[in-house]
Parts: C-alpha cells; structure tokens; sequence
C-alpha cells in the first residue's frame, strides 16, 4: 500500500533559491509508485505550472506585514529593498509567517484525515514548516514527522540573544515530538544530535546536489575563464581572490585570463590590474548560469575558514556535475574541501592564505595552457545528483514506516 506524504515548505517553486530546489527535488524524485506526494506552501502571485504527479496547495500569509519572495525576474534596486524590508520584517516581528501558519492549521488537520497522511516533513529555515508540523504531530500522534534543517537554528551563526532563545525553544519541541532530523552535511546531523536528549530520534545527512545530466563539454576559450555564481555576503567575497590573482598579473601580464561573476552585487573593490578582465553579469536566469559554468575552465568557490563546519554550499554540486575544475577558497578540513579532493575536482586552499591562492591559480592556469585533461572522479559525483540524495529520504522513510 502506498504511504502518502505531506511536505510543508514556504520555500518552493516557483520561488527562486536553494531550498526551493531541495525541496522541489524531494517532491519531483520521491518514488511515486510508493508514495503520494502533497506539498503545503505559501501563495505566490506568479503562475506556475504544477507537476501532475505531486498535488500543491497554497495559502496566503494574511499579516500587513509579511516578507518579500524573490521571483525569477527584478532589478536591482528592488532587490536590495526586497532585502531591506525583510530584514525590518524579520527583526520586528517574532514570526512573519504567522498569516500562514494559522491558515495551514485551519486547513490542514482535515486534509490529513481526507487523504490519509502517514508522514509529514517539514523543513527549516524559516520556522514556520516545522511549527505547523509540531502542532499537527500533537494533534495526529500516529504521524511520523521528519524534520528537515538545511541550516543550524539555534546556534546559527551571528544570531541575536532574542531569536535565539525562541530557537532553542522549537528545538527542544522538535527533538521531543519528531521522528527523524535531517540535515544537509555530517557535521550539521552531528551538531544536532548532541542537543537531542531523545534516544528514539532517527537522525540522517540528505545533501543537496545537482538535477541535470553530467557531461563533459569542450571548451576553446581564447583567455583561461574563472567563473563565480551566487551571491558576495559578510565574510564570503573575493578579496583574497583578487588579492592573489592581482599579484600574479603585477608579475606576468601577459596571462590571459578572464573572470565572471555572476548573480553578483558590487559591494568591493576591484584592482586597477584586474578591471578588463573581470565582468559582472548581476542577475541571470538560473539554466543560463549553468551554461556560463560549462563554458568556464574553472569555477571559484569561497567561503572563508570561520569556525562554522558542514558547509558545502549549495553551488559546489553543480559546479562539480559540470566537470570543471574547481579553484576552493574554503577551510580545508570541513566537507567542502574533502568532497572536492574525492572528487578530484579541482584545487583547495585556506581563503586567508595568498600566496597559496596565487599558487594554485598558476597550477589551473598552466593545466589550462597546456590543455592538460582533469580525470574526474565520476562515480563520486554521480552520487550527489538529487535523486540519489531521494533516496537517502526513502530509506528513511521505510525505516519510520516499519517503527511500531
């Protein structure tokens, strides 16, 4: 008999980001011969069509109040306000999706009965998913509920004592009433095992990954091409970078190189050095950006050694499947750096350390020059494609079906 799952998320398509993806891709891959699919999420005002093996319900979130989703399609100018405004809504207001958390509840208790829910997942962030779920997993004790946290809550990093103190609260709820955490790295599934007192809680790493064919593509670029997708925030930007490829440039312009970094906003400073050969494309359709990365000889990744471990980033899947070298600014002891090295994927070095950021850009320049061919480690990324990581999920999910 088919078990049928309802997943709860604000973040979903055709809302643009990585846990849309995510969840999307728990949606689209789950076996549906298996199971029945319900997604809950939040109304958006842009059309969207739906796949026809998964139902999609939608509520408002009825506050005067309420945060600004980013669609496919804004200018600058409004996205930087979209991003003020939520940070007033998000600092103001102790849940900004309390319009849609009172409506799920309203609505969700009778659709549970009707369609004979087994199991729910919700996911964080924001918290709302997993408050709908808490609240449904005590009114419905039979429910199994996997909660499913793309990021740390309570200890994230940077958070104030206020927020907090709210988070501690939900997960101490969620570690009493859930059946299974799920996270997105080790060192993140780790991390909540030890807040969890609750000997029965089942905890599981489901990574992201990539949902595109993997296949090698020849490139015959007249200048060695760098490129960067995402966004430059706190300390992730490309100073270091620029620092160290500066220098090397200052000893050899003759180099030809190129760098493109895309979905970027210009909050730094480039060197005078570097200004022809760096562009910024500051928003672009999320398949274009995949096209860049595999017309590119090499893909920069950065994010800075600061005590924070079980970070892969979101990027780091597709810029493996699209079999480019990769140039890591990253901690070189955190998941990152040891997928990329199994992968034999590209080069790693501590963000922090120039002259071995300068190194390792000399090494893919001359592999470039050379026309030396990377052998990657296919079947290691194979298994980060998102159906593979679904069926992490499944197993899961058979495991809290057999529980009595």
């Amino acid at each position: 008999m088919k078990k049928n799952i309802l997943i709860v998320s604000i973040y979903y398509p055709p809302i643009q980001s990585i846990a849309s993806n995510r969840i999307y891709s728990f949606s689209k891959y789950l076996d549906k011969e298996k199971y029945n699919v319900y997604v809950h999420t939040v109304t958006t005002d842009e059309v969207l069509v739906e796949d026809e093996n998964v139902v999609v319900n939608r509520v408002d979130n009825n506050v005067l109040f309420k945060p600004l989703l980013f669609k496919k399609r804004t200018n600058k100018l409004l996205h930087y306000a979209k991003v003020l405004y939520n940070k007033f809504v998000n600092y103001f207001f102790e849940d900004e999706y309390r319009g849609w958390i009172d409506e799920s509840l309203s609505i969700l208790p009778a659709f549970i009965k009707k369609n004979n829910i087994d199991i729910v997942l919700s996911t964080y962030a924001p918290t709302a998913p997993h408050r709908v779920a808490l609240e449904l997993k005590k009114e419905f004790p039979h429910l199994k509920w996997i909660a499913d946290m793309r990021d740390e809550m309570s200890r994230e990093h940077g958070i104030a004592l206020k927020k907090k103190k709210r988070y501690e609260e939900l997960e101490n709820q969620i570690f009493e009433y859930a059946n299974a955490v799920t996270s997105v790295s080790k060192p993140l599934v780790d991390e909540f095992a030890s807040l969890s007192q609750n000997k029965n809680l089942l905890l599981r790493e489901i990574r992201n990954g990539y949902d595109f064919e993997l296949k090698e593509s020849e490139n015959d670029n007249t200048a060695f091409t760098i490129t960067y997708t995402g966004s430059f925030y706190g300390d992730i930007n490309p100073i270091s970078f620029f620092n160290a490829l500066n220098a090397l440039v200052k000893k050899d312009s003759t180099k030809k190189i190129k760098v493109q970094l895309i979905g970027v906003k210009t909050h730094f400073d480039i060197p005078d050095l570097l200004l022809d050969k760096v562009s910024i494309i500051s928003h672009l359709e999320h398949t274009k950006a995949i096209e860049y990365m595999k017309d590119s000889d090499a893909l920069l990744l950065i994010h800075p050694t600061n005590g924070r471990k079980g970070v892969f980033t979101g990027k780091l899947f597709e810029y493996l499947a699209v079999l480019k070298p990769i140039i890591a600014l990253v901690d070189e002891e955190d998941v990152a750096a040891k997928l990329i090295r199994e992968a034999n994927a590209g080069y790693v070095c501590d963000n922090a350390n120039l002259q071995q950021i300068e190194s390792i850009l000399l090494e893919a320049y001359g592999e470039w020059l050379q026309k030396r061919k990377r052998v990657f480690n296919k079947e290691v990324i194979k298994k980060h494609h998102r159906k593979e990581q679904v069926l992490r999920l499944e197993k899961l999910i058979d495991e809290l079906a057999d529980e009595r």
